[in-house]
């Protein structure tokens, strides 16, 4: 079976797909994994254990004979994927779905290390990921990451971020020939059950009733991850934070978000 990786600009509705997921009885997809691409906080990641292992002058590639890039790619995503194997059969499941939203940004890394991947992207009205975004600033801090830069994190610079790294994927996609789902957060709302069985469908799994029950399940869900807390404290497929941007937007956010992602917002059928 092929890997297959949940990919979003945060604040995007990744944590509900994951546990919709999750609620499947073949399917085990669990916390975010910041150790494989290393996109945010401290930990050590296999991305940065892959750039080291390829350009370092002690590492494998200049000392041993007949080993190259492919060959340490192909070892550490074997690695991952037996950690996360090894998590989805303790859970009485048959296969795992990684899900780490920032994910998105280092698409090049996952396709070194997992070539036939597959991407489930689900993608949101980069207002209301904005208006979320800077919400999350009690949790996240002042700043946001981006490509390797801090941001301070306002509604402009969060909606910034989500023009840049959607606009990113789509070239990756051509670039990259990869293979990927893309769903609507809105149409996930609006139609729970089509828009699953859409996502099921892609990745040749049965439909199973229990995932639109997804409450009635335990989920392992970090406190430090914050879209565990909107799983937890909303009713099923809440559609209170549809269009939240209309109220929570002053009057210079109104008058400049055209101008910073009015494209990609036309482009997702969203203007």
């Amino acid at each position: 079976m092929k890997p297959v990786f949940i990919v979003g600009v945060p604040r995007s509705g990744t944590t509900l797909l994951r546990v919709v997921l999750d609620s499947h009885p073949n399917l085990a997809v669990g916390p975010e994994c910041p150790w494989i691409s290393g996109n945010y906080g401290q930990v050590v990641s296999f991305r940065h254990l892959y750039e080291s292992l390829i350009s370092h002058k002690s590492g494998p590639i200049q000392n041993f004979n007949y080993i190259d890039e492919k060959v340490v790619a192909a070892s550490l995503g074997k690695a991952i994927g037996d950690i996360l194997q090894v998590y989805a059969e303790s859970n009485g499941k048959q296969r795992w779905i990684e899900k780490t939203p920032d994910n998105i940004a280092f698409i090049p890394f996952l396709k070194t290390v997992f070539p036939k991947a597959k991407y489930i992207h689900i993608i949101r009205d980069g207002r209301d990921v904005a208006v979320s975004s800077y919400q999350a600033r009690h949790q996240w801090g002042t700043h946001i990451n981006c490509n390797g830069k801090r941001l301070e994190n306002t509604i402009i610079n969060c909606l910034k971020r989500w023009n840049l790294w959607l606009s990113q994927f789509q070239q990756w996609i051509v670039e990259f020939d990869l293979d990927v789902h893309a769903l609507k957060y809105e149409d996930f709302i609006a139609n729970p059950r089509k828009t699953v069985e859409g996502v099921l469908s892609f990745i040749d799994e049965p439909w199973d009733d229990r995932v639109l029950n997804y409450l009635d399940f335990s989920h392992d869900l970090p406190s430090r991850e914050m879209g565990t807390k909107d799983v937890i404290s909303k009713e099923k497929f809440s559609s209170d934070s549809v269009g939240r941007w209309k109220i929570d937007f002053v009057l210079t956010d109104k008058l400049r978000y055209k101008f910073v992602a009015g494209k990609t917002l036309k482009q997702f059928g969203y203007i």
